[in-house]
């Protein structure tokens, strides 16, 4: 190499450069989550951001179609969290529907830690198992907030890596559940769910029809990679609490019919018309819950605000109960910040100098 071809030496600022990061699998992430509560970390970070203390800034949103016509995207979700010890971050989650057809996760990332004081990444680490454990953890706290905490029937639709997570975790929380429905369009991957739950300590039942699956259910959790709604609000049992994680499995019947909707942000419904509800509101059918000039019927409450008790729950209701969680960046910057600083304190991860 020539000097010529060194010429950016001469332009080296003498200053420190990147520094050092950790870096965290996913066997390094699973082993910092045996030490903590998500559920708790979520919670909490709920609660702060209705408080406004958190920064929720737009999401970068990249889309394309691979070369098997499957629609597949990039998120870019920045977020902090202003509490006592300040935390900032980003996920940078990744997908393409057609991935279980080679072997892989449909959603997969990183999740990055920024020191507060100059902004270098201080650790970067696996993001799909966490994505999965803070998607599920804000389904248990809004079950508790709604008042479902009693429920003892729980239907599942979409077995993949979601459904999965969320049958792991409100096993664990809810004390009263005696079965568990659940439905796939592959059916192996519905046995595949059942198969790890089958302690005979439940009732499990895996569905040839999506709406027997849902019907079963006092909670309903939507975990598919549907695009066009097909539940509709006679499918759901009365009183019934539908999670809708996914994308688009619900109706506009079954949201404007609804005897109560929660989300997790007003601003992310408002700003995605690629979501159901994102699109009725875009269109006037759905307003804000303080909107006086607004027409449509109203989301009744934010999950922080049922928190912090700004807002007041409806409790179990008919015709049914909608939660409809966006997926705030926040609370996974939240939870690297969490597993960030156990892995400090515990010496997991692997370090590594960038310059």
């Amino acid at each position: 190499m020539t000097d010529e071809q060194l010429w950016f030496d001469q332009a080296d600022t003498g200053l420190a450069g990147a520094g050092a990061v950790t870096v965290l699998s996913r066997a390094d992430v699973r082993n910092c989550l045996r030490e903590l509560d998500p559920v708790d970390v979520v919670r909490a970070t709920l609660a702060d951001h209705d408080r406004g203390h958190c920064l929720l800034p737009a999401e970068a949103y990249l889309r394309w179609e691979n070369s098997h016509g499957a629609y597949t995207r990039s998120i870019g979700m920045p977020g902090a969290v202003l509490s006592a010890r300040p935390s900032y971050g980003m996920k940078v989650i990744n997908a393409s529907v057609s991935n279980p057809t080679v072997g892989l996760e449909r959603a997969g990332g990183i999740g990055l830690c920024f020191d507060a004081e100059t902004a270098r990444v201080t650790t970067i680490m696996e993001a799909g198992l966490l994505s999965a454990v803070r998607t599920a953890a804000v389904t248990a706290v809004g079950v508790d907030a709604a008042g479902y905490a009693a429920a003892s029937s729980l239907t599942i639709v979409g077995c993949g890596a979601q459904g999965r997570m969320h049958a792991a975790l409100l096993r664990r929380r809810l004390p009263d559940l005696r079965t568990v429905s659940l439905f796939d369009r592959s059916p192996e991957a519905a046995h595949r769910l059942a198969a790890v739950h089958d302690d005979g300590h439940l009732e499990l039942t895996v569905h040839t029809d999506a709406r027997e699956a849902v019907a079963a259910g006092e909670i309903v959790v939507l975990t598919t990679t549907a695009d066009e709604g097909y539940v509709e609000p006679d499918w759901l049992r009365p009183g019934a609490l539908v999670v809708n994680v996914s994308l688009g499995d619900l109706t506009d019947a079954a949201f404007l019919d609804a005897a109560a909707v929660y989300v997790d942000d007003l601003d992310l419904v408002a700003e995605n018309p690629r979501r159901p509800l994102g699109r009725l509101m875009a269109a006037g059918l759905v307003a804000r819950p303080d909107d006086a000039d607004g027409t449509g019927r109203r989301i009744d409450a934010t999950l922080g605000g049922l928190l912090t008790g700004r807002y007041s729950p409806l409790g179990v209701a008919t015709p049914h109960i909608v939660l409809n969680p966006f997926g705030m960046g926040v609370l996974d910057v939240a939870l690297y910040a969490a597993i960030s600083a156990h892995a400090s304190r515990t010496g997991v991860g692997t370090p590594i100098r960038l310059g």
